[in-house]
C-alpha cells in the first residue's frame, strides 16, 4: 500500500495503482473540476483497477441545516444550499463570530454522479452507504440505509 497526500488536482503520481480511494472532500469546487478529477483519477488506475470516492448525499445534509454545535471554544453550525445542491459546513470561535470559516460540498445523490461521470472514462459499480447522525437521539449509526446516510462510498471503475 502507498499513501500520498496533497492536493488531487495538481499531485504527479508515478505509476498506476489497483485503488485509488479519495474521503472527505468529493464536491469541492464545480461539477467541471470534480470530473477534471475523475478523469486524473481514470489515468492513475490500473487495468482492472477500482477508484472509492466517499460522496456525500443531499437528503441528509439538506435535513441537517441549522443545526449548530459548540465544541469547546468552536461552534459549527451546518447549512444547505438547495439550488447549488452544497452542503455548508460553517466554523467560528464562540468570541469572535464574525471571524468565520466555511466550507461547502457538491451533495451528488448516485443518479447525479452516474451523469457526472460522462466523458471521464469511469462508470459506477457499486454504491455503499455510510453512517447517519441522529441529531435529535445523540446516536451514530453505523449502517444506515442510502436514504438516511450522510455520505456513500462509490465505487467506480473504468469504461472498458
Amino acid at each position: 500500500m502507498t499513501a500520498l497526500q496533497g492536493n488531487f488536482y495538481e499531485i504527479a503520481l508515478d505509476g498506476m495503482f489497483e485503488v485509488v480511494c479519495y474521503w472527505d472532500g468529493f464536491g469541492i469546487g464545480s461539477d467541471a473540476d470534480q470530473r477534471r478529477l475523475l478523469r486524473r483519477v481514470r489515468g492513475w488506475l490500473s487495468p482492472g483497477g477500482h477508484a472509492l470516492i466517499e460522496v456525500y448525499t443531499p437528503w441528509y445534509w439538506a435535513q441537517a441545516a441549522g443545526r449548530t454545535m459548540t465544541i469547546g471554544r468552536a461552534v459549527r453550525c451546518y447549512g444547505f444550499d438547495g439550488c447549488g445542491n452544497r452542503m455548508l459546513d460553517t466554523w467560528w470561535d464562540v468570541e469572535d463570530p464574525a471571524c468565520a470559516v466555511a466550507q461547502s460540498l457538491r451533495c451528488y445523490a448516485p443518479a447525479d454522479l452516474e451523469l457526472l461521470l460522462e466523458g471521464t472514462g469511469l462508470h459506477l459499480v457499486a454504491v455503499a452507504p455510510g453512517g447517519s447522525y441522529d441529531a435529535e437521539a445523540g446516536r451514530y449509526e453505523a449502517d444506515a440505509p442510502l436514504e438516511r446516510a450522510m455520505s456513500y462510498v462509490a465505487t467506480l471503475a473504468p469504461v472498458s
